[in-house]
């Protein structure tokens, strides 16, 4: 049909086969941003440890401001997936406009924290190079917003339509940019000069330029091809900008207390010494290599989900989260296992480039080691947490996920993890055992919030009927 896509629709339905093409793009997709990440880490590894220090907490603090944005951006995923479910391409486009919008207005707001950063980052008790190192790394990366959220914006436009081998093909090219910048930047290669780890964040932000640029030619290409009217819908909705900060700033917020946790953690975990921060960044970038690509997952089941939901069909969003579940379990154990039994291989990449002036790897590697057995434990669990709280945000259930994670990440993590940094024996792995009870207790009480099902009752977008007769186990047709 003329609205409807012809290049990654996966058959209706809420197969696996279908859960597997959606969603292995994407989990591909958030892959190569952990892979960005990790860029970052294994380059300044040889640069200095007070460098390697830094990266991690000042990019967790930037994820922590830049998160609440993004989360309502990126709910713009639940609204054309409910839009594309009940054939409404008008109301598609409509979203994509209004979500751009609030990613440009958002990210130029994030612009006034850069004076703020290094009398914030002194309050952390850090040394005063790791300090510096992390207001510059966090105000490099501060000062592309706006281009990194035009971004996601624009990846939602496919990714909410199921089409996202288009958005992990864009990745892929940003990531490799990024590795070559990266090089390049912080190590000064030819005419390029030394930056250290400014170059790093340089790196990055010149990757969410590529990307914002394929988005830009990919979008007018997409248009001429369906015959979309794109720039027809590009006027403020007033009644579709409240829906999106009814659901989308929960869903913002629900990001925001989850890594403001994170963020607090490690600079707790600051406190300790720059062995145990060190080792804790390389064990959390490890973990990432896990982790992100479930938030890749994450989004495609909160795609299919909203697409059932926008068609009528409760329980095909029912069966596609079950399915999701178990594939994220075995994604999260299998990972886990191989962590445990070879800790070595997993740590060998952050130590190609030390050196003399590097950092001290005995101690580092050793710490490390020890950290990555928590990670294989509790990576069950956050896989849980990750496809339940997509399945109940892809419905319309966006604050309860916000609420919980703010009483887990905080009550089971932080506060712990303070008491016994600042009171008792001051054991990294007292810190790291708070951490693993906040993700198994949120995964768990997800899973139960679904199995409640009061997310089968809410609804996102317009009401709309179906005929009584329609299938059931297909989506409604296109009406472009």
């Amino acid at each position: 049909m003329t609205g409807t896509p012809t290049v990654d629709s996966p058959s209706p339905g809420a197969s696996l086969r279908e859960l597997v093409h959606v969603a292995l793009p994407l989990m591909l997709s958030s892959g190569t941003q952990s892979l960005m990440n990790a860029a970052d880490r294994i380059m300044l590894a040889g640069c200095s440890e007070a460098a390697l220090a830094a990266v991690t907490p000042a990019s967790m603090l930037y994820w922590s401001v830049v998160c609440v944005p993004m989360g309502v951006v990126l709910y713009a995923n639940t609204f054309i997936s409910q839009y594309e479910g009940a054939g409404r391409t008008d109301r598609m486009l409509s979203a994509f406009w209004q979500c751009l919008w609030l990613a440009i207005a958002t990210g130029l707001l994030l612009l006034l924290l850069m004076p703020l950063t290094r009398p914030f980052l002194a309050l952390a008790g850090h040394t005063p190079a790791v300090a510096e190192f992390e207001a510059q790394y966090f105000n490099t990366l501060c000062a592309g917003s706006p281009v990194a959220l035009a971004a996601v914006a624009g990846s939602c436009w496919f990714s909410g339509q199921r089409r996202t081998r288009v958005v992990m093909v864009v990745s892929m090219l940003a990531v490799v940019w990024n590795f070559g910048v990266d090089y390049l930047l912080v190590y000064g290669v030819g005419p390029f000069p030394e930056l250290g780890i400014r170059g790093a964040a340089l790196a990055t932000v010149s990757a969410r330029c590529a990307e914002l640029a394929c988005y830009i030619v990919l979008l007018q290409r997409d248009a001429r091809r369906r015959q979309l009217p794109l720039w027809h819908q590009c006027r403020l909705d007033r009644d579709l900008l409240l829906r999106y900060f009814r659901f989308g700033l929960p869903n913002g917020l629900h990001f925001f207390v989850d890594n403001s946790g994170f963020a607090a953690f490690l600079l707790l975990v600051g406190r300790l010494s720059n062995t145990a921060l060190a080792a804790t960044n390389i064990a959390f970038s490890i973990n990432g290599l896990i982790f992100v690509p479930l938030l890749g997952f994450g989004t495609a089941i909160q795609t299919l989900v909203g697409h059932h939901m926008g068609a009528g069909h409760v329980g095909l969003a029912r069966r596609t989260t079950w399915q999701a579940a178990a594939l994220g379990v075995f994604w999260t154990g299998g990972t886990g296992i191989l962590l445990i039994l070879f800790p070595s291989a997993a740590l060998y990449p952050f130590f190609v480039f030390s050196s003399d002036g590097g950092a001290d790897i005995g101690p580092l590697a050793a710490q490390a080691e020890i950290l990555l057995r928590f990670v294989a434990v509790y990576s069950v669990f956050d896989a849980l947490a990750v496809v339940f709280s997509s399945a109940l945000r892809g419905a319309g259930d966006t604050l309860f996920p916000m609420l919980l994670t703010l009483a887990c990440s905080w009550l089971v993590m932080v506060l712990p993890a303070w008491l016994v940094s600042e009171y008792y024996d001051r054991e990294l792995k007292w810190l790291w055992l708070a951490s693993s009870c906040n993700i198994i207790m949120a995964g768990l009480l997800m899973l139960i919030r679904f199995q409640v099902g009061r997310w089968q009752s809410i609804r996102v977008i317009e009401t709309r009927e179906f005929p009584a007769t329609a299938d059931p186990s297909h989506s409604p047709p296109n009406s472009d």
